[in-house]
């Protein structure tokens, strides 16, 4: 058991922080003030001297803890981080989404706080920036953090300021083709929002474009109201499709793991084989959930890290950019 004059006090611990900043303004040859500017994303400093700030900080492993960002920052050391309510106990992805973001943003002494949709008036009382994910109806928080001049991003929709999303078009192409490849001719599509097929980033167009490409027509779109749960909204349209009438497809192209978990429990019911009646993919290939399921895969810890570095461009001016990450198919025994 160590004694107790061979415990560190609090003091001697922020005084080696201090210390350590010293040693950053002394290796830079600036003020102690600039380089808390350049480690807080603050105006008053040339791009070029943050850059060489942050190197030198990098070079000596300077890493204060988030709770000493946020005293250092105030509320500019925290980032909102701002949801549909319920989406986190309810979607799985959003709550994936949500651990890797938080773990990303503690990497850089970053403070995350979550918000829901109607709090994000009250944002710029407690953060200095924000990220936003989903997406409803009527979404106005663009325009209340323009206004309110608060940095922000979005993932998964896009924005004319900073956006990242993972290709969604691109991954439901190559799922589409993938079913094809194996012979299915008769192929359905389910997800939320079909009637705004106008959005050209809308996964629906990936499907389509296989199709055309294969000279195809699709045997059935199946469109879903938006919902915090979607696994249990796509099971019950899926099961009055098929109190309608006989199964007219061979194939079930799914925006969402969530949608296909749906989908294969009300074929279950119906006595219908997945995938030697219907195969059925997804896409997120959500952990656990998508174990069995055909899907496409995308990086969610990636597009946590990358969201956190597009969001430091947002909060320094940097010009506004769209960011699309890749992915890719997962063959599994659905399909």
């Amino acid at each position: 058991m160590p004694s107790a004059k061979d415990k560190t006090p609090a003091s001697a611990v922020a005084a080696d922080k201090s210390v350590t900043i010293h040693e950053i303004a002394k290796a830079a040859g600036v003020s102690i003030a600039s380089v808390s500017r350049a480690l807080n994303g603050k105006p008053g400093i040339s791009e070029k001297l943050r850059a060489r700030i942050l190197q030198i900080s990098q070079d000596i492993s300077y890493q204060p803890s988030a709770a000493a960002r946020q005293l250092i920052g105030g509320k500019n050391a925290v980032v909102g981080i701002s949801m549909e309510r319920h989406s986190f106990e309810l979607r799985p992805y959003y709550n994936l989404l949500y651990r890797n973001l938080t773990l990303a943003l503690h990497k850089q002494g970053m403070v995350p706080v979550s918000f829901s949709y109607d709090e994000t008036d009250a944002l710029q009382q407690q953060a200095g920036s924000a990220i936003l994910l989903g997406k409803e109806p009527g979404d106005s928080r663009p325009q209340i953090l323009t206004t309110q001049q608060i940095p922000y991003i979005r993932i998964d929709q896009p924005d004319p300021g900073w956006s990242i999303m993972t290709d969604g078009v691109n991954g439901i192409y190559q799922i589409t083709r993938y079913l094809l490849s194996q012979g299915h001719s008769r192929l359905a599509f389910i997800g939320d929002a079909l009637g705004s097929k106008h959005d050209p980033l809308h996964r629906i167009h990936g499907y389509l474009r296989a199709l055309a490409e294969a000279d195809l027509q699709p045997a059935r779109q199946i469109t879903v109201p938006f919902s915090h749960n979607p696994t249990l909204v796509a099971y019950r349209h899926m099961r009055q499709i098929l109190q309608q009438g006989p199964l007219d497809f061979d194939a079930l192209v799914c925006e969402t793991d969530e949608e296909a978990l749906g989908s294969i429990a009300a074929f279950e019911d119906h006595g219908i084989r997945v995938p030697e009646d219907v195969a059925v993919t997804g896409f997120d290939d959500l952990p656990q959930l998508a174990e069995n399921l055909t899907t496409v895969h995308q990086d969610i810890p990636e597009l946590a890290v990358e969201a956190v570095k597009l969001l430091a461009d947002a909060i320094n001016g940097v010009a506004p950019r769209q960011v699309m990450l890749p992915v890719r198919l997962v063959h599994r025994q659905s399909a």
